[in-house]
């Protein structure tokens, strides 16, 4: 007796679940290939996946001029895909960063006091800072970093600054 299997509908898993996922890949490899070598992504996201104001922040520094791009989470998985454009905060807070690196490291910020903390589906910010073949990362939830003067999350505010308007989707 042969045995035979039919298979009907089975399709190749996408490589990235989320589209926005998808297109921010390719714009951070587009950003590579140019030999851009300050890239920092912010990604503000849930802490356990996506959420409707999940978006991505690149910003980087070519032939001396600094800009920034989002890509957002939009409805039916399809990614919002904002222009480019220039961005002189960038400055501010890498020299920020230099400027307090060892703060920002060192410890982690405590709760805000009144936030209110969920032990799931907060927000927060992913930061990938990579320079020359350096790369930092770090990751603070909202709770920790709304009104709060520890140096990662007034380094974080900074950049949520910059953020606001794309995460509201304007």
């Amino acid at each position: 007796m042969a045995l035979s299997f039919v298979s009907n509908g089975q399709r190749e898993k996408p490589k990235y679940t989320f589209k926005m996922d998808e297109v921010a890949a390719e714009f951070e490899a587009e950003l590579t290939k140019k030999k851009v070598d300050t890239i920092m992504q912010a990604y503000y996201l849930y802490d356990n996946g996506r959420g409707d104001k999940a978006t991505n922040l690149y910003f980087w520094t070519k032939n001396g001029k600094h800009q920034v791009k989002a890509i957002g989470f939009g409805k039916k998985n399809k990614a919002k895909d904002f222009e480019a454009k220039a961005c002189p905060e960038f400055e501010k807070i890498l020299d920020f960063y230099f400027q307090n690196i060892e703060a920002i490291f060192q410890s982690v910020p405590e709760q805000t006091p009144g936030a209110t903390l969920s032990l799931v589906h907060n927000y927060g910010f992913l930061i990938k800072l990579k320079m020359n073949q350096t790369e930092f990362k770090t990751f603070l939830r909202d709770e920790r970093r709304i009104k709060n003067t520890h140096p990662r999350a007034e380094w974080i505010n900074m950049i949520a600054e910059v953020a606001e308007p794309y995460i509201a989707g304007k």
